[in-house]
């Protein structure tokens, strides 16, 4: 054994030894510290500028979009109660992910300005290079501000960080590792070399603790990190000097030095405070682990040995993402890291190399007395504790691998290789080929950074861009077809689905894909067979007894009900597939909104108001439900009653168009005056948020009709046909308009469409056939509409008339003469008798020309 690494038997000597160490605490420099500060922040604007032109991906939908404690009218006290995605804590369905903090900052985004993406991704880009300064102002501890500078700039590019920085609830990461930097140095402040300890710091060093925890749960283990500063770094006690310490402690405590104690108390100070986290975290989960099904974590579910020695081999798959970050992958479940099935697999080689490297470090960490050995010492704590929570190995996690987990490990990984660029940078022929190699390896990654940021655009672009790395997750291909479905392309979703279902057969929610695709198609009775396959393929109870389901699954059954409601002999088979869905899980939302809509359809409208009361209890804010009751309020004609609804509605949902509109109407027919100005600013806001909603923008197409308003009208109603160009509202109504800007051809187009997905309204048939008349002079078309419209509406006057003037039309006077005075006993407006006399004139001009022609002959 070396002399550095025996145990020394006086713990006074190796005070003198320590104390006598070169000093820790590098100089710095205020001026410098700014430029460099200046130099990150060009660095941080090249590397993610693009990203504010990302939109909302992945889990931005569930944690931004729809989640309520965004909105002004949640009381803040709410977003203590909730998860990160809005879920009470206690409910089942909740994933028990608690970060209160980094949701009021989604609050205060929303606030200024809403749902629009560009400000979420350019908070997240902000705080990535304020978390970068502080790096670089703290790690001065360790290093030189030279060398601090470098690991920031490091940790600024490295492309391992665009699913935390550029994914929006990725912000997470970044306000937690912010907090735990933060801790770290008031601890600093708190505490000293062999010095008594200074207790505000460590006191405010526990409050940024308990913050960096509701930013993200791992921000409890810069606790342990503290620990390791206290004794490895601040200290300077290795592992020898540790064991000593430890058996004066259980032997002669009261030989302790008074150093020791004061560390002592401390660690037990933090340790303390590491436990009442760990208590109030496990009782605001209600002490229960959340439920992940084997597809969100495959490993977690598998045999021994499979299961321990994937888990295992996922260490040296993380350490090889920080190393080489090329590719990435938004997705790491499913079938994209096969098990090692036995310990004859070579890629155990790789979990060895990873363990053997690992272990060898960390001997050398706290065994070393050298400023190197307690560098590598913070550097590991920062690597190691952060990682710990999501390693799978204390406990399983929701997920595989995901990149966004290495956001502050990374920290402890650039600190490393910075320390290994210290020690060749000591030699002054290797400077010249280091510092190339470091502008290289920054340039490589800030282009991979700044390139991974376009993936994140949208959730095509994020999910195409895995399945260039990896064919065979399921999801992967799901989420591709799901981004079709939004876009109401579900022949191509279709595809995507499929394929799916061959990559992981008994993936249930594929199969529902699959189903939905083919209901959006129209195809009901393939639907039906898939909804049934996916039925099969359902998981067994919950750990409990619990039949409870993930809504993924339940969705099956109002999805068949949806389609058996079609055909009203098939209505009771519909209400009693809701009903097994609810008895299921009794809270289950979409199963009592459809069921409510059902039974109003079915005249059950007492019936429809009780199911709705019982959803409103436990979903008090559910959109749907809250517009309904107004509807049945209606029906009722309790106008003031539905009134209230539709307010409560909007209350909760300022953007809702239906409860919008519903309200309007309600006032219109209070007051008598149209009030339709007022709600157009409102929904031509909405419609800069909701894209896709072609309702809303047919919508507002309407009202710009009615304002008389053309150009804009048409403008709307064109976005509105051109997302989907089966909504046959809009399609009508865009004809029409165009009929009154007298742009004929384009109407006729419209109309012509219109009729393809709707034969029997009367009013398209009579406005295409009189612009067949007007237009293209093609009374025989024309006289086929009248015929579709007369079919419609056999007594209708005014198509008995069209017929009439399409004979004056091909000059067939008397055949017309003939027709108007068949009509003339049913003119209750004087428009026969009107067109009549002008018949009678037309005759009896043309009988006076033939007339004065004849005595010419």
């Amino acid at each position: 054994m070396s002399s550095q690494n025996k145990p020394r038997s006086d713990v006074k000597a190796s005070t003198k030894t320590a104390t006598s160490s070169e000093d820790d605490t590098p100089p710095k420099s205020d001026s410098r510290f700014v430029l460099y500060s200046f130099i990150l922040l060009g660095i941080c604007i090249n590397c993610y500028f693009n990203s504010l032109e990302a939109g909302f991906c992945f889990d931005d939908a569930k944690a931004i979009q729809k989640n309520h404690d965004l909105r002004p009218y949640t009381p803040i006290y709410e977003i203590f109660q909730n998860d990160f995605w809005g879920t009470p804590m206690h409910k089942d369905t909740s994933h028990k992910s608690y970060r209160p903090i980094c949701i009021l900052t989604f609050r205060l985004n929303y606030a200024i300005h809403e749902l629009e993406p560009a400000g979420y991704h350019f908070g997240n880009m902000m705080l990535h290079w304020v978390l970068c300064l502080i790096i670089m102002y703290s790690f001065q501890t360790f290093l030189t501000q030279w060398m601090s500078f470098i690991l920031a700039t490091l940790f600024m590019v490295h492309p391992v960080h665009t699913e935390a920085v550029t994914g929006t609830v990725g912000r997470a990461e970044v306000l937690c590792g912010i907090f735990a930097l933060l801790s770290l140095k008031s601890y600093e402040k708190g505490s000293g070399y062999r010095k008594k300890t200074v207790w505000m710091p460590i006191f405010l060093t526990v409050l940024l603790i308990v913050i960096a925890t509701l930013c993200k749960e791992q921000g409890v283990t810069v606790l342990a990190v503290c620990c390791v500063y206290e004794v490895l770094w601040l200290q300077k006690v290795t592992l020898w000097e540790g064991l000593d310490l430890a058996r004066i402690l259980l032997t002669r405590p009261s030989k302790l030095p008074s150093w020791f104690v004061w560390s002592l108390k401390r660690m037990m100070f933090l340790l303390i405070t590491t436990i009442g986290l760990m208590a109030m975290r496990i009782m605001v989960m209600g002490a229960q682990l959340p439920f992940f099904t084997s597809f969100d974590n495959p490993p977690a579910s598998a045999p021994t040995p499979a299961r321990q020695l994937t888990q295992w081999y996922l260490l040296p798959i993380n350490a090889w993402l920080l190393l080489y970050p090329y590719p990435l992958l938004c997705d790491y479940s499913m079938g994209t890291i096969p098990f090692l099935q036995s310990f004859s697999d070579p890629r155990n080689l790789a979990t060895m190399n990873f363990v053997t490297f690992l272990g060898v470090l960390s001997y050398y960490a706290l065994t070393g007395n050298t400023k190197t050995a307690r560098q590598v010492s913070m550097a590991l704590a920062f690597l190691v504790f952060p990682f710990l929570p999501a390693s799978n190995l204390l406990f399983p996690v929701g997920f595989v691998v995901a990149e966004r987990i290495l956001y502050l490990p990374s920290l402890g990984f650039s600190m490393l290789v910075v320390i290994g660029l210290q020690k060749l940078l000591m030699q002054e022929r290797f400077k010249k080929l280091v510092y190339a190699a470091l502008i290289v390896t920054v340039a490589f990654h800030a282009g991979k950074t700044a390139r991974r940021n376009i993936d994140w655009k949208s959730e095509r672009s994020l999910f195409q861009s895995g399945l260039q790395i990896t064919r065979k997750n399921a999801k992967v291909w799901n989420n591709v077809g799901h981004s079709y479905e939004r876009e109401r392309k579900p022949e191509i979703a279709l595809q995507y689905f499929k394929q799916a279902t061959i990559v992981q057969p008994d993936d249930g929610g594929a199969w529902i894909n699959v189903a939905r695709a083919y209901q959006a198609l129209e195809l009901d009775v393939k639907a039906m067979e898939h909804f049934r396959k996916a039925e099969l393929l359902m998981p067994a109870k919950r750990p409990g007894g619990s039949r409870r389901l993930d809504p993924k699954y339940l969705s099956i059954y109002v999805s068949m009900a949806a389609i058996l409601r079609k055909d009203p002999a098939r209505q009771h088979e519909a209400l009693e597939l809701l009903k097994k869905a609810i008895r299921m899980w009794p809270e289950f939302e979409d199963a009592f909104v459809n069921m409510g809509d059902l039974l109003v359809e079915m005249g059950r409208i007492d019936d429809a108001e009780t199911i709705l009361t019982k959803l409103l209890a436990f979903a008090p804010r559910n959109e749907i439900g809250l517009y309904n009751m107004g509807v049945i309020a209606i029906k009722k004609n309790d106008t003031m009653g539905a009134k209230e609804w539709f307010e409560r509605c909007l209350h909760f949902h300022p953007n809702s168009p239906h409860a919008m509109f519903s309200l309007t109407a309600i006032s219109e027919k209070q007051s008598g005056i149209p009030n339709e100005e007022a709600m157009l600013d409102k929904l031509m806001v909405l419609a800069t948020v909701e894209t896709k909603n072609y309702k809303l923008f047919a919508k507002i197409g309407l009202i710009f009709k009615k304002l008389e308003d053309l150009p804009n009208a048409a403008l709307y109603l064109e976005t509105a046909v051109e997302i989907n160009d089966t909504f046959a509202t809009a399609i009508f109504n865009l004809g029409h308009v165009y009929k009154l800007q007298r742009e004929n051809e384009k109407a006729i187009q419209q109309f012509e469409k219109y009729i393809e997905l709707n034969r029997d309204n009367i009013n398209a048939w009579v406005l295409l056939g009189d612009l067949y008349v007007s237009h293209r002079t093609d009374y025989n078309a024309a006289w086929k509409c009248f015929e579709e419209a007369k079919r419609i509406a056999p007594d209708s006057l005014q198509v008995e008339h069209n017929f009439c003037v399409i004979l004056v039309k091909k000059q067939q006077l008397q055949e017309a003469k003939q027709c108007f005075e068949a009509l003339l006993d049913r003119d209750e407006d004087n428009m026969v008798k009107t067109n009549y006399d002008k018949l009678i004139a037309l005759i009896a001009k043309r009988e006076k020309e033939f007339s004065f022609n004849a005595d010419d002959l």
